[in-house]
């Protein structure tokens, strides 16, 4: 994968505590990546199996983590100030990611 990542440090990050309502030091992500396909049970021609298909995927969430080994999204982040959990969490390996793209907010300021 072409890209590196590194996560930067924002002022947000550096508080020990913060109110946020969300997490504003890790960009919001669409994540293409390939999985496995699990063929049908039973038997199946040689020619079936041969011509396999891989799953193209996609996910949407914070990227928390990414390393030379995996990639990290959550989709989820409590507002609780006094409850800072995430979930809907997937770790993919970085060699099944294909893209990742960084998205906007801005769009929420029109709708708000």
């Amino acid at each position: 994968m072409e890209e590196k990542l590194k996560l930067k440090q924002t002022e947000e990050t550096k508080k020990s505590s913060t109110s946020s309502p969300y997490p504003h030091c890790w960009p919001m992500v669409r994540i293409i990546w390939q999985d496995a396909m699990d063929g049908e049970t039973g038997w199946q021609s040689l020619e079936t199996m041969m011509s396999a298909k891989l799953a193209l995927c996609m996910d949407i969430g914070w990227l928390i983590k990414k390393t030379d080994e995996k990639v990290i999204i959550m989709g989820s982040w409590c507002v609780d100030p006094d409850d800072k959990e995430g979930g809907r969490y997937i770790t993919i390996p970085t060699g099944w990611v294909k893209k990742i793209e960084y998205l906007s907010v801005d769009y929420a300021k029109i709708r708000d």
